[in-house]
């Protein structure tokens, strides 16, 4: 009998032994997979043993679910493609399961050093897409310059949609983890005074990607189409339907800037987090942390909602300068890093300053700004994603 093609193959024909050859021949890639320090131990055993060398390992985990974080076939997908190769598949939900837990390490100061991977899915899941799947992991720690980072083990089973968790783990080499609340001795030197907010990486592509991708996919032929169509009357060159590549690209494979972190953290970053739910919330979170209160530079929020305007006006004719600045301000994972420096310090390599975080009405620092306008963004603000609120 022939064998049934790969691509209509499924889990169930393989078992366990099966999915774990490809899985393990796919996590053989990984720059670092051949090379396990003395005393350490790797996949094949009940658990793994992986290094500490000063005594700590940072450690984080996140979990995607099917059809709530990723989709097996997404709407819109084909009509935006990158040199005739779809985006969607196994291969950009594995990147991003990784890209999303080394982004966190990166918040930390951290360098990476392994990933545990939880696979849950129906036997009917086809091979292609695990296959897929393990390949995207491999590729986001080789690509986004994971370098010391090892896929240390997992494990499997099956249920009846498909739930991808990733555990990872990060060294500190001796220095002090940086967190989003400010240490102590910095609290007493800037009690009373702002701090610069400063970000590493992009903000509002992933969002500006998830409408590419929600949009129902022959509407979406017709809006660009039509943006096309007046770029060409305006004698410009046509570039929309290459901003909704880019865009949808960014929403499925995001590109944490890994080491960032460690050189925010060596110029004197006083507190760091990633940006995951946009960037209001998330400074929003940061500064409630240290109870400051986050304010957005417009102009910024304007310069870079600039970049994504054509493909907002493409999407949302009617208000395509708000829905660009929206995207900006509050739309989640791009998963660029948010830092808080002295007021006036020396921004990062990098790093460019996206606003401040000031002291709550009625301080000191606070009455120096009052009656000042146009920033946006406060503590607890709304806008951002919230797992249980947005549906």
């Amino acid at each position: 009998m022939t064998p049934a093609p790969r691509a209509r193959q499924t889990v169930g024909g393989l078992g366990e032994s099966g999915i774990l050859r490809i899985l393990n021949r796919r996590f053989a890639a990984v720059p670092a997979a051949g090379d396990w320090p003395e005393g350490t131990v790797g996949p094949g055993d009940d658990a793994a043993v992986v290094a500490a060398p000063d005594g700590r390992f940072v450690i984080t985990t996140d979990a995607m679910a099917q059809d709530r974080d990723f989709r097996l076939d997404w709407p819109a997908v084909h009509g935006v493609m990158f040199d005739g190769h779809g985006l969607a598949g196994g291969y950009s939900t594995g990147w991003k399961a990784a890209a999303q837990n080394l982004s966190d390490i990166n918040a930390m100061g951290g360098e990476p050093s392994g990933l545990l991977l939880a696979l849950t899915m129906p036997p009917a899941t086809p091979v292609a897409w695990i296959d897929g799947l393990a390949a995207g992991l491999a590729g986001a720690v080789r690509h986004l310059g994971a370098t010391r980072c090892r896929i240390v083990g997992g494990d499997l089973g099956s249920d009846d949609r498909i739930t991808v968790a990733v555990t990872a783990t990060g060294d500190l080499d001796g220095r002090p983890a940086v967190r989003r609340t400010l240490p102590p001795a910095a609290r007493a030197v800037t009690a009373g005074h702002e701090l610069d907010l400063v970000l590493c990486g992009r903000a509002g592509w992933a969002a500006a990607g998830l409408n590419v991708l929600e949009t129902p996919r022959g509407r979406l032929s017709e809006l660009l189409r039509a943006a096309e169509q007046a770029e060409q009357s305006e004698h410009a060159e046509p570039g929309v339907r290459r901003l909704a590549a880019l865009a949808a690209a960014a929403q499925l494979r995001p590109r944490p800037v890994l080491g960032a972190g460690r050189v925010a953290a060596e110029a004197g970053a006083l507190a760091m987090m990633d940006v995951s739910d946009g960037v209001l919330k998330d400074a929003g979170r940061l500064a409630a942390a240290n109870g400051l209160r986050a304010e957005l530079d417009p102009d910024w929020v304007r310069r870079e909602a600039s970049a994504l305007m054509p493909l907002a006006c493409a999407l949302d004719p009617a208000s395509g300068q708000r829905t660009a600045e929206r995207w900006v301000s509050a739309g989640g994972e791009d998963y660029g890093l948010l830092a808080a420096l002295p007021a006036g310090a020396a921004v990062p390599a990098g790093f460019r300053r996206i606003g401040r975080l000031v002291a709550e009405s009625g301080t000191p620092a606070a009455a120096e700004h009052e009656g000042s306008t146009g920033s946006t963004g406060s503590v607890g603000g709304a806008d951002g994603w919230d797992h249980f609120t947005d549906r």
